[in-house]
């Protein structure tokens, strides 16, 4: 693959962001990153890296960091906030932003929007959902990423946009799931009702070579792909999996998802009343609404028939990765 230079990263100081700014820099691709000047970033900015004070929301920093780049991988977007609108301002108009910032660039050859299965809502107890489903959000992550898939569609006659819905993502450096990690290398894993949800998952090194095909096929314009290792797993083999891994023992505790619901309400109350969260970040009203639902599975025929996907990690070796790299960023003990 000839890689286009230079790019421009929105949300390169989360989880996925880095690791796309990591892989074109290896590349020497010339990237500018779009950054807060409060944003931490997980690695060390190389010298083909370019940091670009701003943010999505506010349009002039984002056509100033756009300037000249041949690939625009949108990213940026908040998981959580204190309410619809937190989301809406960043998910979706910050998405608009970064379209009219890409309207500017002559020489613009993709504008990829990293959305969500969140975007597509939940898949039923009859399988895996594809791109010809319906896109029913129940949050308000997914609803506002959906939001952001249709401002980025209405500039399709006059950009070459690519839309990608992941699965769950995991891999170095990954803080939500990370929380399975630390239940199953504590011995006790408390799950909130039950784990019968199927659930698809992607490691992070496909995830970026995903949108890496994205940003370069010539098939990709104007489409719709969900991203995943092609399986669909439940909870209870994703922990056991983890503990095979860790070497260590576990005992489950299974809670009704009707007390869950009590203690994320007194949770959001707390922190809605403080500002500071005493609960995991996965544990709020909003995250349990697609926890009521019979699954988040996808298939990826798509993305693998027309732009070649295959990833190379299943469930068992992507797991593998990840641990060794929490032992070795000490995020975990050996």
């Amino acid at each position: 693959m000839k890689f286009l230079s230079p790019v421009l990263i929105t949300g390169a100081s989360g989880f996925v962001g880095g690791h796309l700014a990591e892989t074109l820099a290896r590349q020497k691709v010339r990237v500018k990153l779009l950054v807060r000047p409060t944003s931490k970033l997980a690695f060390k900015p190389t010298p083909n890296m370019e940091l670009c004070y701003g943010d999505v929301t506010d349009l002039a920093s984002v056509k100033k960091a756009a300037k000249g780049v041949k690939v625009i991988y949108h990213l940026a977007g908040i998981l959580r906030g204190s309410d619809f609108s937190a989301y809406e301002r960043v998910n979706a108009e910050g998405t608009r932003n970064v379209c009219k910032a890409a309207l500017e660039q002559k020489g613009l050859k993709r504008l990829v929007y990293v959305s969500s299965l969140s975007a597509a809502g939940p898949s039923s107890v009859e399988g895996p959902i594809d791109e010809t489903d319906p896109p029913k959000p129940v949050s308000f992550y997914g609803q506002t990423k959906f939001m952001g898939e249709k401002i980025v569609l209405s500039y399709k006659s006059k950009l070459p946009v690519v839309i990608l819905r992941p699965g769950a993502v995991y891999g170095p450096r990954e803080t939500d799931i990370f929380e399975y990690f630390k239940m199953v290398d504590s011995h006790l894993v408390v799950i909130g009702g039950g784990d019968a949800q199927k659930i698809s998952f992607v490691y992070v090194d496909d995830l970026v070579n995903a949108i890496l095909l994205a940003g370069h096929s010539p098939k990709a314009v104007g489409k719709t792909y969900f991203v995943s290792d092609g399986q669909s797993y439940n909870w209870g083999k994703i922990t056991q999996v983890i503990g095979n891994k860790l070497g260590k023992s576990y005992s489950t505790i299974k809670i009704p998802l009707g007390i869950v619901k009590v203690v994320a309400s007194l949770g959001d109350a707390i922190a809605k009343a403080t500002g500071k969260s005493i609960l995991p970040p996965i544990v709020s009203r909003d995250k349990l609404k697609e926890a009521e639902v019979p699954g988040w599975a996808c298939k990826n025929d798509k993305l693998c028939k027309e732009l070649g996907f295959k990833p190379q990690y299943d469930i068992t070796r992507g797991i593998q990765k990840t641990v060794e790299a929490y032992w070795a960023a000490g995020w975990l003990k050996k």
